[in-house]
C-alpha cells in the first residue's frame, strides 16, 4: 500500500502530470506516436488522481507542549494578560 506521505508528496502531483501531459500530448499536432497515446496518458494520471483523493492526508504530529483549547471565561478574568 502506498504510504500517506509519498501519497502527499509524490504521487497525487504526478498523477496530475501525468493528466496535463496527456491534454498536451493530445494538442501537439507533429508527434504521431506521442498523440495516439494522450487518451491512455490522461486515463492513466485521472485514475492515479482518484487513488490519490482517496489516501487520507498524513497525520499531523502532536506537539506535547500545548495546552490545549484556552477557556474564553478565564481569558477574561485574566484580562488578557501573558503570562
Amino acid at each position: 500500500m502506498i504510504s500517506r506521505e509519498f501519497n502527499q508528496k509524490y504521487f497525487g502531483p504526478g498523477s496530475i502530470a501525468l493528466m496535463v501531459a496527456g491534454i498536451l500530448f493530445l494538442c501537439q499536432p507533429w508527434v504521431g506516436l506521442l498523440h495516439a497515446w494522450s487518451v491512455l496518458v490522461m486515463l492513466i494520471g485521472l485514475i492515479g488522481f482518484n487513488i490519490s483523493v482517496h489516501i487520507p492526508a498524513p497525520e499531523e504530529a502532536i506537539d506535547e507542549d500545548d495546552t490545549g483549547p484556552v477557556s474564553v471565561s478565564e481569558t477574561v478574568t485574566m484580562g488578557g494578560r501573558h503570562d
